[in-house]
């Protein structure tokens, strides 16, 4: 089956990967595009050959040719708008972080499972196939129990004036809200639940409204422990995921190119692990999803649960004490 998409908001990620991603992906094709302004829509539609443009968010979500909406607006917006599309019976693939709570994660939950469309959430990561090894490998015990877990996310990443990223209502937060999603989304697939959180949060830097830089702690249900670090204002980071049990560990670092570097039962080895367009397998697990051949990677109940943990954070950081988290 091939998924006639439309895409809300075409800011620069859906430019650069998204949208070229729906072009090259199997079972899907690029059917409408929406920006408000129509100079912009106009050349982006004719550039990334998509069928029409809207420059209304209504008039997108009206067009009875499409089959699925890819939400990629500012966080503040997801919400009505996937409950808008789910309404209008199109299956919905939300861009992270879900929500700017969990009392809009559900909401969005609820309209879709009420109107019977497919709901998923933009968790990259969770389609590399270096991670699906990796969780392949705890799995069987290669590892033994694990112990410990860190996903560093530190990159520049200025704030213009103005910019919804920079307040706290319309992104619900800084670096924690944003890239942080993506590291407490991976080590709860890769590790398990999470039922307690700590966090550190400060704006030394810049002084953003919202933290450029940010630290989770996070205890899982099966014992380990996991950390998250976020930054803006850091130069970079090369290591993508360390993770430690009792039998051995395994990394993943960016040296020209992603590497695995894994040490089990005393033997240890380096994989390579080439460029993989994680948008385009996205898409074309979602066409298979919708055709009920796959079940889902990344749900709306794991949208839920990361927004769950970045709001148990904020907490942390806010009254300074540990916050239970369970959501099942």
């Amino acid at each position: 089956m091939t998924l006639k998409w439309g895409v809300l908001g075409a800011g620069s990620v859906a430019q650069r990967r998204a949208i070229p991603a729906i072009n090259k992906a199997k079972d899907a094709t690029l059917g409408a595009l929406f920006s408000r302004d129509e100079e912009r829509a106009q050349r982006l539609a004719t550039e990334h050959q998509a069928r029409t443009y809207y420059t209304t968010v209504k008039d997108l979500l009206s067009d009875p040719a499409l089959d699925a909406i890819y939400v990629s607006t500012p966080v503040y917006l997801h919400c009505e708008q996937v409950v808008e599309a789910a309404e209008q019976g199109y299956h919905v693939l939300c861009d992270k972080p879900m929500g700017l709570n969990t009392v809009e994660c559900q909401r969005m939950i609820d309209a879709c499972e009420a109107n019977g469309v497919h709901l998923q959430i933009c968790f990259l990561f969770r389609f590399h196939s270096c991670f699906q090894k990796i969780k392949t490998w705890i799995e069987e015990g290669r590892l033994g129990r694990i112990v410990h877990a860190r996903m560093p996310f530190l990159k520049p990443f200025p704030i213009p004036p103005g910019a919804w990223r920079g307040n706290p209502d319309q992104g619900g937060g800084g670096c924690l809200m944003d890239l942080g999603a993506h590291g407490v989304d991976l080590l709860r697939y890769i590790v398990g639940e999470v039922d307690q959180v700590s966090a550190f949060c400060n704006t030394a830097i810049h002084g953003y409204d919202v933290e450029e830089t940010g630290t989770i702690m996070m205890r899982f249900e099966n014992g380990a422990q996991g950390l998250v670090d976020t930054s803006f204002a850091a130069a970079g980071c090369d290591l993508v995921i360390e993770i430690y049990g009792t039998n051995g560990w395994v990394w993943v670092h960016n040296d020209d190119g992603w590497k695995i570097k894994l040490a089990a039962n005393g033997e240890s080895q380096t994989i390579d692990s080439p460029f993989e367009d994680l948008y385009q397998s996205q898409f074309e697990h979602f066409a298979r999803c919708v055709t009920q051949e796959e079940e889902p990677i990344a749900t709306g109940l794991d949208g839920l649960c990361t927004n769950a943990i970045l709001a148990a954070a904020y907490e942390s950081d806010r009254t300074g004490a540990a916050v239970s988290c369970s959501v099942k």
